[in-house]
């Protein structure tokens, strides 16, 4: 992940129909810093990524059952990498799941957002749906709107797009994003969750701490695995899901 987020991070295409009881995890395995788009973009195929999502949905069968895997593209200020995001677990569980793929990844951190349909507070997840006929060219056009964060995802013509918002500061772009692409907005209360620290190396200890905890009172553990050559060879081509 980037070594800062903002207050409010961008997600587009992911899931507008989830679930509001279920986590959205959020975990990269790219490790270099300042992709350009097209880099980003390109790594969606690669091994690194190919590899990750078939990891993410093996452990995520094991710790949650029957999880949502998705490749996406992460779009930062002057940045961007290849991402995914995953669905269908409780907070628990996608905490150890998080600091498992985080560890094995080498991350810096990951999100978490819990729906909390009662919450009272300005946090939210903000969801917007558009349809483009120029699905390559609309990662160059989010760039136009004064949004920090982006992780997008693309079924056919349609994009949808999650904003994990702490106040209203990015409120006005959003609705600008929604207006100026005919598109609709939902909102979901919650919090979210940032795991792991900026420095690569205090968040190993961060997500190692979290995996121990969760490993105390849950088996088998699956940290043992990390390390393997059976994770580290893994594909599945059809790990990763189209979104609905």
């Amino acid at each position: 992940m980037p070594r800062s987020f903002s207050c409010t991070i961008l997600f587009c295409l992911l899931l507008a129909g989830a679930c509001p009881a279920q986590t959205f995890l959020f975990v990269s395995p790219n490790t270099r810093d300042y992709l350009s788009d097209e880099d980003a973009a390109g790594s969606l195929n690669s091994f690194e990524q190919s590899n990750f999502l078939a990891v993410a949905k093996y452990l995520g069968k094991k710790v949650c059952g029957a999880p949502h895997i998705f490749s996406a593209e992460g779009i930062y200020e002057g940045a961007a990498e290849n991402s995914s995001l995953i669905t269908g677990c409780k907070n628990s569980q996608a905490q150890y799941l998080g600091a498992l793929l985080g560890r094995y990844a080498h991350q810096k951190q990951i999100l978490i957002f819990d729906p909390a349909p009662t919450r009272r507070s300005d946090e939210r997840l903000l969801i917007i749906e558009f349809t483009t006929d120029h699905p390559a060219d609309t990662v160059k056009h989010l760039r136009q709107y004064p949004i920090s964060g982006a992780t997008v995802l693309l079924q056919g013509q349609v994009f949808r797009v999650y904003v994990w918002a702490t106040d209203h500061a990015e409120d006005t772009a959003v609705h600008s994003l929604a207006d100026g692409e005919h598109g609709t907005i939902r909102e979901i209360p919650g919090k979210g969750t940032m795991i792991g620290d900026k420095s690569r190396i205090v968040a190993q200890h961060a997500f190692d701490r979290r995996i121990a905890a969760y490993e105390r009172v849950h088996h088998p553990p699956l940290s043992r695995l990390l390390w393997s050559k059976q994770l580290h060879d893994m594909l599945d081509q059809q790990a990763a899901e189209v979104p609905r």
